[in-house]
């Protein structure tokens, strides 16, 4: 992720897989690659807490879950770090019972195993979606309808793109797809398009940087207010506020007084107990698929733990 998100983003993948594991002890190693100019700050939390990708990629881990972050080049090939996220894809499916490719990455997976480029939308997807799981498979066990997940991206791959080896388990009518499977070798491969690791207020933070963007002229066009996120009155104070910046564009002072306690006060978190559940599911599938019969093969033990390894144990899921 770029900086301005590094450490909500690990909080929130550390925090929901804390509550999906229930029972299960989870030891999480995180790593970072390399490609993206970090700050002094973000810099020093990844030295004190962080592996490196080549410290992940000698290594045989259980799961892995491969975050997104912003495009910065035109094209995924173009992208600085393209290399070092091809390579971890690739080890990925040999290494693990199961991976998660986020957002960015789930493009990347389908460009680099199936020639499948992602397209820019007209406008933002942003906003919280509704599905339906019509399928059986155990990804989404015990997820009924309706099920909500945030999407925020500015690409797609359109479905009539993907070939027939991917699962469309999470159906939509207002989106193009949310979570494809797909057999790869040894290794499930669970490509998200959405965000169910987003917190209740990931979406307004976004949108008043997205503004913050259209103020300094960093974009042509205000952004559209997350669809399905806030109610009535909420959205009214937010395009009063946006007409207030488009009128005044030459005072960036006016992001100082966004209404972000009045709009998150109203705000409801209705996507969390079905991320939840789904990396709940995901735990479970690997679990099954370290079974005996399932193996990947001799599976070396653990190295000496870095400083970074977590074990959390959670108590009420």
């Amino acid at each position: 992720m770029p900086d301005g998100a590094f450490a909500e983003t690990e909080r929130q993948f550390l925090s929901l897989l804390e509550r999906a594991a229930g029972s299960v002890v989870v030891r999480v190693w995180l790593h970072t690659m390399p490609g993206l100019p970090r700050g002094e700050e973000v810099n020093h939390r990844i030295g004190e807490r962080y592996g490196t990708l080549d410290d992940l990629l000698s290594r045989r881990i259980d799961g892995v879950i491969v975050t997104g972050t912003e495009p910065v080049a035109g094209m995924l090939l173009q992208e600085p770090y393209w290399p070092s996220l091809a390579a971890l894809i690739a080890w990925a499916e040999r290494s693990t019972f199961a991976t998660v490719l986020s957002c960015l990455a789930a493009h990347a997976a389908l460009l680099l195993l199936d020639g499948i480029d992602r397209v820019p939308l007209a406008k933002k997807c942003s906003g919280v979606f509704v599905h339906d799981a019509e399928s059986g498979h155990s990804l989404v066990r015990g997820m009924n309808g309706p099920i909500y997940v945030p999407h925020s991206r500015l690409n797609d791959v359109p479905q009539d793109l993907l070939p027939p080896e991917y699962s469309n388990l999470l159906i939509a009518s207002d989106v193009s797809w949310t979570l494809l499977t797909r057999e790869h070798q040894d290794c499930l491969l669970v490509l998200v398009q959405g965000h169910p690791e987003y917190s209740t207020t990931s979406l307004l933070r976004e949108y008043r940087r997205d503004l913050l963007r259209y103020v300094q002229g960093a974009r042509s066009t205000p952004p559209p207010i997350p669809v399905n996120y806030v109610d009535e009155e909420a959205e009214a104070l937010l395009r009063q506020f946006a007409a207030e910046c488009e009128a005044g564009r030459e005072r960036p002072d006016y992001l100082e007084r966004f209404p972000f306690d009045q709009v998150s006060a109203r705000l409801l978190d209705t996507w969390g107990r079905d991320g939840e559940r789904l990396y709940s599911n995901w735990l479970a599938e690997i679990l099954r698929r370290k079974s005996p019969g399932r193996s990947l093969g001799v599976r070396p033990g653990p190295p000496p733990l870095p400083a970074d390894e977590r074990e959390m144990r959670s108590v009420g899921a």
